[in-house]
């Protein structure tokens, strides 16, 4: 039996505490890790014990309370998941609680951070790959606060991972050594170790003195004092420099942030209040990590060359230069739908929206295992002064890839919210002959040899995240008569999960059916059962859905994506295939700019449309000729050189 009320003790507050209950009808609370949470888009009660008088409860965009006292009220956590932080303020006293929201569609909310990492895991190859300098200089400069907002958020975010937690304890407690020459000038006639460097101390220039032994070796001198060499082991190394420069750099990241905020008062709203308590908490973690001992030998860093080896390969060096080339770009996903005025909330997002850019960067690895190279890196551009990123979108989100595949040379392209605009009157190979059409996906197979004529064979296919997706099987699979009027009913009843299901299937189709060239349009959804339906025998044309959700070994369902994949450059290299023969006299059909007569009789001995029958031209000599001719369906071809 699941939870029906969750107590949220304030820090600072004694027995003060906010009480959480469920609904009679709603979503019931969430026992996840041995502590109750709350679903996301989901609806609860509230009331706030042991705190006398009024109070208000912030974040106050996801609060609704009943009265002016604050003190009940309903809380809706809507698409943000992640750790949700309340402040209680009670006259000038202000007291802090936390609770876990999480996923409603993803089994575990493990899977909703490791979709966070996975994005980052991207963003930063994007970094290293094409947006780092080869060297970085360290000079201070003013940022905007837009952009240090957006710097503090990926960087709060990134240090609460347990990913930098291992990353930074292995630094610290197996960091890397390297060695330094000491030398040491030692008197002659001490010890002195033999080898090729005791040969060259004795003929090196500088004060010498006689030398009776070595008459005759010829050597009548030896230098007064030897230098010897000793190597010692230090953390003295550049790896070791950059590690603490980054941990220094981003306190003061916090710190500039908490100058920006300036000093607190009564009248600062909910969101600065969170970003100065989250700038403390960042501050304490790397003033921690900065105390340990292994920091007192390192030095200063000047440069940053992005080719050392043990910061691209090491493990924790390796983590950690990820998170600063992240925090250095202010990685910016575009939320712009997603409503998140709150830029403290770092751990925050909706997940509908991370969902999708997620489902692209799976897409893309997928499509790049088939190709051959792994491209999705170039999903990332550089925007406003090019210390930021976002994913491309559009017509400049291509990413492109050419591969021969049964002996023809095919052009692969993969967008990202692709926009189909309404083309009349053609068979256009980017547009839609009904409305404006923006799918999340959108790939396109392109045959380059072995096309008749001038035609274009463009195939289409393409995919939308659903993040919300239920009975999806039931929808998708082929249904008895019966089932299929009962579903027809289940149209009729209003806010059922069943509507929501199947107007995501009526989206598939009106994707197949209104842009042009377009072959297959499938949902990609956190489920577990992948979905096909083909129209005809051929895998294309045809409609279905692919399971696509994280884990810590990869994507679930990303095998099954990566072999439909394959499979659709397959059925385009194919050039029998029933699909192609299809596509080519559509396209050649309808790419015709002429008007077909009109008032004509129509012919009952035609089998084919009048436009495919062929029709023999002859010269007629009258009516009698004519008369002949009807009656017995022949005509006379004369032969030789007779005249008509």
């Amino acid at each position: 039996m699941e939870p029906d009320e969750l107590r949220i003790p304030l820090s600072g507050g004694g027995a003060a505490r906010i009480v959480i209950t469920a609904l009679p009808r709603g979503r019931a609370l969430v026992a996840r890790s041995g502590r109750l949470a709350l679903r996301e888009s989901a609806t609860y009660r509230y009331r706030v014990d042991g705190v006398p008088g009024d109070v208000r409860l912030e974040p106050g965009e996801l609060v609704e309370p009943d009265d002016g006292s604050g003190r009940t009220g309903r809380i809706r956590p809507g698409q943000s998941v992640g750790r949700l932080r309340f402040a209680l303020r009670a006259g000038a006293t202000t007291l802090h609680g936390d609770v876990h929201v999480v996923p409603a569609t993803f089994a575990q909310p493990e899977q909703y951070r490791q979709m966070l990492d996975d994005i980052a895991e991207h963003a930063a190859e994007a970094v290293l790959q094409g947006f780092a300098p080869t060297t970085q200089d360290f000079s201070s400069g003013d940022a905007s606060a837009e952009l240090l907002y957006q710097r503090f958020a990926v960087l709060q975010s990134r240090l609460a991972s347990d990913d930098f937690a291992a990353a930074s304890g292995r630094v610290v407690h197996q960091p890397h050594h390297g060695w330094e020459v000491e030398v040491e000038h030692r008197p002659a006639g001490s010890g002195f170790p033999r080898g090729s460097a005791a040969g060259r101390a004795i003929t090196a220039p500088g004060a010498r003195r006689s030398w009776p032994a070595g008459q005759r070796a010829g050597i009548p001198s030896i230098p007064s004092r030897m230098p010897v060499q000793r190597h010692e082991s230090t953390v003295d190394t550049l790896p070791n420099r950059f590690v603490k420069y980054a941990l220094e750099h981003w306190r003061g990241i916090a710190d500039q942030l908490l100058d920006v905020l300036g000093v607190a008062t009564d009248l600062d709203p909910g969101p600065v209040r969170r970003g100065r308590d989250a700038a403390r908490d960042v501050i304490e973690q790397l003033d921690e990590l900065l105390s340990n001992p292994v920091f007192r030998e390192v030095g200063p860093l000047a440069a940053l060359p992005t080719s050392n080896q043990v910061l691209l390969r090491r493990y924790g060096y390796r983590d950690i230069f990820r998170t600063f080339a992240l925090v250095e770009t202010g990685v910016a996903l575009s939320f712009e739908d997603a409503g998140l005025d709150d830029l403290f909330s770092a751990s925050q997002r909706n997940i509908a929206t991370l969902y999708e850019f997620w489902c692209f960067l799976a897409l893309a690895d997928a499509v790049g295992r088939v190709c051959g190279a792994s491209k999705t890196a170039h999903a990332f551009t550089a925007v406003g002064d090019g210390l930021a990123l976002t994913l491309r979108s559009g017509q400049a989100s291509a990413i492109s890839w050419t591969l021969d595949r049964g002996g023809r040379r095919l052009a692969v392209e993969l967008y990202f919210n692709r926009h189909f605009s309404v083309v009349h009157g053609s068979h256009s190979a980017d547009g839609s002959w009904t409305r404006a059409m923006r799918p999340d996906c959108s790939l396109r197979v392109r045959p380059l040899t072995a096309v008749p004529g001038d035609a274009e064979l463009d195939v289409w296919v393409h995919f939308d995240a659903k993040y919300r997706v239920d009975r999806l099987v039931e929808q998708l699979s082929v249904a008895e008569e019966t089932v299929e009027a009962q579903a027809a009913a289940e149209e009729e009843r209003a806010e059922t999960v069943a509507r929501s299901k199947r107007e995501d299937l009526l989206k598939m189709h009106a994707y197949r059916d209104a842009i042009h060239r377009t072959a297959g349009a499938y949902v990609l959804y956190p489920g577990d059962v992948p979905v096909q339906v083909s129209r005809y025998w051929e895998l294309l044309p045809g409609l279905g859905a692919f399971p696509l959700r994280p884990g810590p070994l990869g994507a679930f369902g990303a095998q099954e994506l990566e072999q439909f994949v394959d499979s659709v450059i397959e059925h385009v290299s194919d050039q029998a295939s029933d699909d192609e023969r299809d596509r080519f006299w559509t396209a050649s059909v309808r790419q015709r700019n002429h008007a077909a007569p009109r008032g004509l009789a129509p012919a009952s001995f035609l089998e084919r449309p009048p436009a495919d029958t062929g029709v023999l031209l002859g010269y007629v000599r009258g009516d009698a000729h004519r008369g002949w001719i009807e009656d017995t369906g022949l005509y006379n071809v004369r032969a030789g050189d007779r005249p008509l």
